[in-house]
């Protein structure tokens, strides 16, 4: 029998909550973030399957900068990158519990009551799936698209990270925000092979939420994941 050591567990939890501050997370927080980091490092390192190769190339992923103040709406209309999303053959598909599972990862990963993942054409944000929806929203599974914040990612191409929306140069007018649907907003654009972007996977919330370069990651993580349930 393997002799108990006076103290190791509250050492083991000193050290958690040190690590945690240090983080900017709590000790909840960390522990989830650590789970799903693990989780994803072992489905890259697995080379016997796709999904271990393709998350091999997050490895050279960029971290991306927060939106810029002024905006493009070019994306958003491209006739190429409306072909793309229309041969996902997502839209106005059912729910699926494959899809429903990732994004209570996602939700349950970043401790927080919003994530979804979306398509998005030139006139609406289709919900494939979603958690902490409002009860009329996700009964219709879609709203229009200049009344998100997702439709920021599309122009953009690129991860948007907001803390505090109402301080937002861009956003603070915002109807989502303004209605105080979304107050920090953090999402991830998930592209085809030619680089269009078909739609997101997104986190947001009530309050104001200090985002770290941990919580992008594991965003960007799970959305490799999500691609390849897509593409895959």
């Amino acid at each position: 029998m393997t002799e108990v050591v006076p103290g190791f567990d509250d050492r083991l939890n000193e050290i958690l909550e040190q690590q945690a501050t240090k983080a900017g997370e709590s000790p909840d927080a960390y522990v989830r973030r650590a789970v799903v980091t693990r989780l994803v490092q072992e489905l890259t390192d697995d080379d016997a399957s796709e999904l271990g190769l393709l998350l091999g190339h997050l490895k050279t992923v960029h971290i991306e900068t927060p939106l810029a103040p002024e905006l493009p709406r070019r994306a958003l209309t491209d006739p190429e990158r409306l072909e793309a999303v229309a041969k996902t053959g997502l839209l106005d598909s059912p729910p699926e519990e494959a899809y429903d599972r990732l994004v209570k990862m996602v939700a349950d990963a970043l401790m927080v009551p919003n994530a979804a993942f979306s398509l998005i054409d030139e006139h609406r944000q289709f919900y494939k799936s979603a958690v902490g929806l409002p009860a009329e929203l996700a009964e219709a599974r879609e709203v229009d698209v200049n009344r998100t914040i997702c439709q920021y990612v599309v122009d953009d191409g690129q991860t948007l990270v907001v803390e505090d929306a109402r301080q937002h140069e861009v956003l603070k007018n915002h109807p989502a925000v303004l209605g105080n649907l979304a107050v920090s907003y953090m999402g991830v654009p998930l592209k085809d092979d030619e680089g269009h972007t078909v739609g997101t996977l997104c986190v947001w919330d009530q309050q104001p939420r200090a985002w770290t370069i941990g919580h992008q990651q594991i965003l960007q993580d799970l959305a490799w994941i999500v691609r390849e349930r897509i593409y895959g």
